[in-house]
């Protein structure tokens, strides 16, 4: 019986030891008010018929980064847009630029009028012809549903000019069904152009999302959800151990450290998307670029129909950018390091693809690099987030404005039409 009590009265006293250091970090993470809130952004998206996921028209609300690194209000338009209310029907005398694009161009990181948009609206405005740059960036879209938004809904503003934004860390993916069901363990939540022959063939509409993902049970994801909901210091905490790969090993699977990292554990241990910077002949990476290749052209063709523009910018990844960011990832990620990569390759492809279209672009990553390079400058990408800050946004407009500027032949105060084409070519763009 003694020995019960003592073996009890022990285990109460490590009980007390873990449970009251536990308390006192509780409290003091909530003091601080260093975590992030239970829900990190109200709900702005839902399933759509053509797009797989669009916003919520007229939603909104504050938009937190898990790492605390921004806090802002975002609203989204009766039209579905992260921009201001704008009418179908272009006001006599106005030139219209609607921007199509992802999370980059939907910048829930920033509020809205710090935007690239908004910045490169404000600057386009400095003439005598008004200028609207319309945001049509949606979270996670690739460049075909940004293809199918312009087919079924961009081309009713009118645009005179389409600038689509082109990220090949993972667009070249997200095109491509094999890939991208594959990246998302069976999950198949939009639709998908494919190729037949040279033929592009189109989605069938209208989409449902189904899920056949391979996964195994995550035993403790209803507590690492209720931790969530209750715990401060597991919302601080919880992010920084999805970054350590042996966590995500150890105990992604179970569900304590939440959703996300249950898929992660999953991952293979090299993420498909790292792919694009391969020069192997891989033939799901080949078909992904010449998929992607036929809906970009797609594209230019029907913005064309409608007495519009097409031109495209290239943006960089910060692993191409920041070389420590690359060297994190094959720390990460060991198995990189008997591969051969490329980080300026998926860019020159793009470039070269571009070019055969006849389609103007702007490639952004080596003014970023430059930029970057500066120890002095402000950082241009959140460290955990990885989308722009203010800064990156800021460069991003006034890297924009000549080029842009030059493609619907208007002057800015103080530019000339020479200096603006100049400034095109030294960053790697070409014209029509």
């Amino acid at each position: 019986m003694r020995t019960l009590r003592a073996l009890l009265g022990r285990l109460f006293l490590l009980g007390l030891g873990v449970v009251l250091p536990l308390l006192l970090l509780e409290g003091m993470v909530r003091v601080a008010g260093i975590a992030p809130p239970a829900e990190l952004h109200p709900p702005l998206w839902e399933p759509h018929p053509y797009l797989g996921w669009f916003h919520v028209p007229n939603s909104g609300g504050i938009v937190s980064s898990e790492y605390g690194e921004f806090q802002v209000s975002v609203h989204i338009n009766a039209r579905g847009l992260r921009d201001r209310e704008i009418g179908y029907a272009k006001p006599p005398g106005v030139t219209r630029v609607l921007v199509l694009g992802d999370s980059f161009a939907e910048a829930l990181q920033v509020p809205l009028e710090a935007t690239f948009v908004k910045q490169l609206e404000a600057e386009l405005n400095k003439t005598d012809r008004p200028v609207e740059v319309i945001n049509a960036g949606v979270g996670g879209w690739g460049t075909d549903q940004e293809a199918i938004f312009y087919a079924i809904e961009g081309f009713r503003y009118q645009p005179d000019l389409v600038l689509l934004l082109f990220f090949p860390h993972n667009d070249v993916l997200n095109n491509h069904a094999p890939l991208e069901v594959t990246r998302l363990h069976g999950a198949v939540q939009k639709p998908f152009f494919h190729l037949e022959g040279d033929s592009l063939i189109l989605p069938t509409f209208p989409f449902t999302q189904s899920q056949s993902a391979k996964t195994t049970p995550a035993p403790l994801l209803s507590v690492g959800e209720w931790l969530n909901r209750h715990s401060a210091l597991y919302r601080f905490a919880v992010p920084r151990l999805r970054e350590n790969a042996l966590m995500v090993r150890l105990f992604g699977s179970s569900g304590l450290l939440g959703v996300m990292a249950v898929f992660a554990a999953q991952d293979p241990p090299v993420p498909l998307a790292y792919g694009v910077y391969r020069l192997v002949d891989d033939p799901q990476w080949q078909e992904a670029w010449a998929l992607t290749t036929a809906i970009i052209r797609r594209l230019a063709t029907e913005v064309r129909a409608h007495d519009g523009r097409l031109a495209v910018v290239i943006i960089g990844a910060p692993e191409q950018i920041y070389p420590e960011r690359w060297a994190a990832t094959l720390q990460r990620y060991p198995q990189m390091t008997a591969q051969e990569y490329d980080l300026d390759f998926p860019n020159r492809r793009i470039a070269q693809i571009l070019e055969e279209a006849k389609i103007p672009y702007l490639d952004l990553l080596p003014v970023f690099r430059a930029k970057a390079s500066q120890s002095s400058n402000a950082p241009l990408h959140f460290r955990h987030d990885g989308h722009w800050t203010l800064a990156g946004h800021r460069l991003a407009a006034e890297t924009l404005t000549p080029f842009v500027a030059d493609l619907l032949e208007i002057s800015r105060s103080g530019d000339t039409q020479g200096s603006s084409a100049e400034h095109s070519k030294e960053n790697g763009s070409t014209s029509e």
